[in-house]
């Protein structure tokens, strides 16, 4: 009997806190109009169940038949495609997949399953202030939120809820997920998010191959802005700035000014804050990134 062929698998990925909850809800509404499950509303209630994170819990359990919490590091990494797989021809949600992992080997076994993956969303934030979403969210520092982001090779540990992944850095899963550029990937920043969510929908949706007509895609798209809380609000630098003082902005820039520029993050408004040249923090930035160059996998 041959093996069951799967459905391939859209990647929504971030680094957190860069606004997949946004995406994952838009994606919900837009199957719930196409008639996914008519007898239950779309809710954020029902998002993991609808759009999965691949780290659930459950899946080791269902497919691997022991929680994370019993496995190494190698035994995490080598059950993540199959997780994958089971994701692409077993799971009854729908064809979207949360993951925060960096795109790479992970215990020489890539992170990503590329034979079940038909696409990707990544999903970009100012890392200025990411930092201090992250400070607001875990209850720390600024500092502390700073050296997490620069973590080369960073993984979240296993939770009641959650299995280990591999994130990286910043700007290792930044550009993990933006270089090459690929056809099937699409780049979407938090603030245009935010400031037209709208506009950032329908992008989305064109890239996926959705089908909405621009009345569904409205609907979508509003019923997402409402769930989400994204009603009325605006991108603004007043986070990092208020949070931040200037050698902490410049602590920033020094470790990701490289990813930092070709997402247009790094403004005269940022330099002139953490009083800094643009070429130095440039050269830093690329400097660290050439000595990770040589250890690019998340763990060997």
């Amino acid at each position: 009997m041959s093996e069951a062929k799967g459905r391939p698998l859209f990647w929504i990925a971030s680094y957190p806190h860069s606004g997949d909850l946004a995406v994952r809800s838009f994606l919900q509404q837009a199957a719930k109009i196409k008639g996914y499950r008519p007898n239950e509303p779309a809710s954020l209630e029902y998002i993991n169940r609808d759009v999965p994170w691949d780290t659930d819990v459950w899946f080791y359990r269902e497919v691997i038949g022991k929680a994370p919490s019993e496995m190494s590091e190698p035994e995490i990494a080598a059950a993540r495609p199959k997780i994958h797989d089971y994701l692409s021809k077993k799971y009854p949600g729908l064809p979207f997949v949360k993951t925060h992992a960096v795109r790479a080997e992970f215990h020489d076994v890539l992170s990503i399953n590329t034979k079940v993956s038909g696409g990707s969303v990544y999903l970009i934030r100012n890392p200025l202030n990411l930092v201090m979403a992250f400070a607001y969210a875990g209850k720390k520092q600024p500092l502390d939120a700073i050296k997490l982001l620069a973590t080369t090779e960073y993984r979240q540990p296993t939770t009641a809820q959650n299995a280990l992944e591999p994130w990286g850095s910043w700007s290792e899963n930044v550009q993990s997920w933006t270089e090459p550029t690929l056809a099937h990937d699409l780049v979407v920043r938090f603030e245009d998010l935010l400031n037209d969510p709208h506009a950032q929908f329908k992008r989305l949706a064109d890239h996926m191959r959705l089908g909405l007509d621009p009345k569904e895609l409205k609907t979508a798209a509003d019923e997402a802005v409402k769930a989400v809380g994204f009603a009325g609000q605006k991108a603004s630098n007043e986070p990092w700035k208020k949070g931040l003082s200037p050698a902490y902005a410049r602590a920033v820039l020094e470790v990701h000014a490289q990813q930092m520029v070709r997402f247009g993050y790094l403004t005269n408004e940022v330099l002139n804050f953490a009083e800094v040249e643009r070429d130095t923090v440039l050269r830093s930035s690329a400097a660290l990134r050439q000595m990770e160059a040589a250890n690019m996998n998340v763990a060997h």
